[in-house]
């Protein structure tokens, strides 16, 4: 896919308006999902980063510096300094020393997860207006932040309460050092105290103690399992990766929506119809006739084309007009899919749309590109499964 975009955008195929758009998305394509571990000092966001990647690789050395972790081919360390130097060194950052004047340490690590996704430590620290701004700025060059702290006090909330919604969606809040919680009989109280903070500001409150996490993946067996369950790692890592899943899924979509429209004879080739149904059996029969269902993807589809002929003869995409009309194209869709016969198909097809519908309904309460982009992507991921249903399509 990101072969086809870069295709079309060095062809010019995508008009003016759409360029921007979709060299970003190139851009995005071509480089693993960001993900941000910030907080106090002190906070653990260094022991976070080594239970996530399964090792120590950071240790105590970070010294509030900026560290990235990253793939590399080996086991490598870059000392970015003040003046501009760039100093190597092999191994490991927790086996080393750090240079004098180092202002970003980046370490690469060849290990495979790295390819897809990326850790960045990001120590705040100093006035609070200069963290402000430094939280801002990761806000808008990262995908995913993990807000490590173990009280989040009101300084931090406030200090959090800045950050644009939209990197909020993809945020966690780790209450580091559970451990130490538990045993001054403080985690539960504290718990229950930020919940309904965590609910609305993150996608919710991960109390997480590191050491032990970092211990039962480095052990390995079932009894370590157990530990690495019970320790809040695992549960923490999985929703992380599934945030990363995500973004590369909306990534994709978004390119395969504009290749379609412009990329100018890139679209797959239409399987057959009998695909992913029972031996005999026609995607029409499986879904109890294809009334309603092929009315419906071809609904989403013209839709969606004339939604973009219509944003490029008006001068480019508009937030508001885009949001307009993908509530309408959900309603539409939602009256189509009334026609299908019942079936455990076509009630599952009608539960997506009315899920979509109502998550449409928030992207037009926050308005603004993203949302935009968000209600268009979920179109898309909605014709997927509908095709689903029927076979690909």
């Amino acid at each position: 896919m990101a072969h086809q975009l870069e295709q079309a955008l060095s062809a010019g195929r995508l008009p003016v308006e759409y360029s921007d758009w979709g060299s970003r998305l190139l851009q995005r394509l071509h480089q693993p999902v960001r993900v941000a571990v910030t907080g106090g000092s002190g906070a653990g966001k260094s022991a976070l980063i080594d239970m996530l990647l399964g090792k120590v690789v950071i240790g105590r050395k970070a010294g509030g510096h900026m560290v990235e972790v990253c793939y590399g081919r080996s086991e490598q360390v870059v000392f970015e300094t003040a003046s501009g130097e760039c100093l190597q060194q092999p191994g490991l950052l927790a086996d080393g020393d750090v240079p004098q004047g180092t202002v970003l340490v980046r370490q690469y690590l060849p290990d495979p997860q790295l390819r897809w996704h990326s850790y960045t430590e990001l120590p705040l620290a100093g006035p609070v207006n200069r963290q402000r701004d430094l939280l801002q700025k990761a806000s808008a060059a990262v995908d995913v932040i993990l807000w490590c702290s173990q009280e989040f006090t009101t300084a931090e909330q406030a200090l959090w309460a800045a950050v644009p919604d939209s990197s909020k969606d993809h945020s966690f809040l780790v209450l580091t050092m559970a451990d130490r919680q538990i045993m001054r009989g403080v985690l539960a109280d504290r718990i229950a105290a930020l919940e309904p903070v965590a609910a609305v500001e993150f996608l919710g409150a991960y109390p997480v103690a590191a050491i032990q996490g970092l211990q039962a993946r480095v052990s390995g067996g079932a009894q370590d399992a157990s530990l690495w369950r019970s320790s809040g790692g695992k549960q923490l890592f999985d929703d992380i990766l599934h945030q990363v899943e995500l973004g590369r899924t909306s990534d994709l979509d978004q390119a395969e929506m504009l290749v379609r429209k412009f990329g100018g004879g890139t679209e797959r080739p239409a399987p057959s119809p009998r695909q992913t149904t029972a031996p005999g059996q026609t995607a029409e029969q499986k879904i109890g006739g294809g009334n309603g269902f092929s009315e419906a993807l071809e609904l989403l589809q013209d839709r969606a084309e004339q939604m973009l002929t219509d944003a490029e003869a008006g001068g480019g995409p508009r937030a508001d007009a885009v949001l307009s009309a993908c509530l309408e194209i959900i309603g539409e869709l939602s009256r189509e899919l009334d026609k299908a016969p019942d079936s455990p198909a076509a009630q599952m097809a009608r539960e997506a749309v009315q899920d979509g519908s109502e998550l449409l309904m928030l992207c037009q309460l926050e308005q603004g590109e993203d949302a935009a982009i968000d209600a268009v992507t979920l179109l898309v991921q909605l014709k997927k499964e509908l095709a689903g249903d029927m076979g690909p399509s």
